[in-house]
């Protein structure tokens, strides 16, 4: 028996229930956050409150996952950020409230 640990998941029901886990994000989280409900290859934006990017990515599977760093490798500091996620063919979108407390 063999056993794979793999951030991409399945895509089925895309853009049905999209949210982001673990939401709040406390300080003492090391871990990653991932956004669910995508769909496989979603372009993902990671914005503050003031629309400034911290983060882009491409989903795995039917998730995106994000380190909680900003695109210089620091970790964002307390705030809301907003995550924009569109389909591959752009047919369909979501918008995920995420709070970050450090």
């Amino acid at each position: 028996v063999v056993s794979l640990l793999y951030t991409a998941t399945g895509s089925g029901n895309a853009y049905l229930d999209v949210y982001a886990f673990p939401n709040p994000v406390n300080e003492s989280y090391e871990g990653i956050v991932a956004v669910k409900g995508i769909s496989r290859d979603s372009d993902f934006k990671i914005t503050d409150v003031s629309g400034n990017l911290v983060y882009h990515g491409i989903s795995l599977g039917g998730q995106a996952i994000w380190d909680l760093k900003d695109i210089s490798g620091n970790r964002v500091s307390s705030g809301v950020y907003l995550i924009y996620c569109n389909s591959e063919n752009g047919s369909k979108d979501a918008v995920v409230k995420l709070l970050v407390i450090n």
